[in-house]
């Protein structure tokens, strides 16, 4: 989602200015309220100087907020405000500060049962979803691997790692694993190949155990499968011979002209079948 985000900020007019990430699951009620809007030197115990709030940090550019659906009702009255009337105040503070910032939002919940089981204001679920999209799990758009993959391994490099490449195998094999934690496991599972590679390729054995071990079930080819269970032709045509014969008690005669063929036909047919006339006609 972050990166969704980061490409959203990049190829937009506020590029030129800060792009800011918050994990609103990752930090308690109280503190959130000081990350997001700042405080004032003497708001509470340990606020022992004024401090910007992220917000503030973010003016002229982009503010993504994650897990936005984690928020309580207190603080989503705080940035309906700011949505709204482009100003906040900090924590302790009387005086209203204006901002302008994009405001990018993602969640794992249902927001539209979270409104209707009064979870999530209403109001702001409208202000936020002017555009919404769904970002679906990288198990589901592997296609992207390889490319998310190679940012990974570069970011691995630039962090020491002497990897430069990914093998085709390895490639194959980050390709069937599931990605529960997505992108972000990705990038941790690169790393660690990147820095335990023995030389300059990153090979299976490179990927931890985890990856090694869990192999996605690939879907059945569907048209495959409609004859995985038919008889070859050849097969069909014997059991056919067979059943005429048996149909006329065994009679070669009357069995090749139910066949439509001469008697040396059926001998010959016989022979290619490993079918016994003789057995046929008792």
């Amino acid at each position: 989602k972050e990166l969704v985000a980061r490409a959203l900020h990049r190829n937009s007019p506020r590029a030129q200015a800060a792009f800011v990430a918050v994990n609103c699951a990752a930090i308690t009620e109280t503190l959130l309220e000081s990350e997001l809007f700042g405080h004032v030197k003497g708001s509470f115990t340990g606020a022992t100087a004024d401090k910007r709030g992220l917000f503030e940090e973010a003016n002229a550019g982009t503010i993504f907020l994650d897990e936005i659906g984690e928020t309580s009702l207190a603080v989503q009255v705080k940035l309906l405000r700011v949505l709204q009337e482009g100003e906040m105040r900090r924590v302790g503070s009387a005086r209203s500060v204006r901002v302008d910032v994009r405001v990018l939002a993602a969640t794992n919940r249902d927001l539209e049962r979270e409104v209707k089981e009064g979870r999530f204001r209403e109001d702001l679920y409208y202000r936020l979803s002017v555009v919404a999209l769904c970002v679906p799990p990288l198990r589901e758009r592997t296609e992207d691997l390889p490319l998310l993959a190679a940012n990974a391994l570069r970011q691995a490099r630039e962090a020491g790692a002497r990897a430069t490449t990914i093998s085709e195998e390895a490639l194959a094999m980050l390709n069937h694993y599931e990605w529960p934690g997505n992108v972000r496991e990705l990038e941790n599972t690169i790393a660690h190949a990147a820095l335990y590679a023995r030389g300059y390729v990153i090979t299976p054995e490179d990927l931890p155990a985890k990856v090694r071990k869990q192999t996605r079930a690939q879907p059945e080819n569907k048209t495959q499968s409609m004859f995985n269970d038919l008889p070859s032709l050849d097969e069909l045509e014997r059991r056919y011979i067979i059943h005429v014969l048996q149909t006329v008690s065994g009679s070669r005669t009357r069995a090749a002209e139910v066949l439509g063929i001469d008697r040396r036909t059926l001998y010959r047919m016989a022979e290619r079948f490993g079918i016994n006339l003789k057995e046929s006609a008792e």
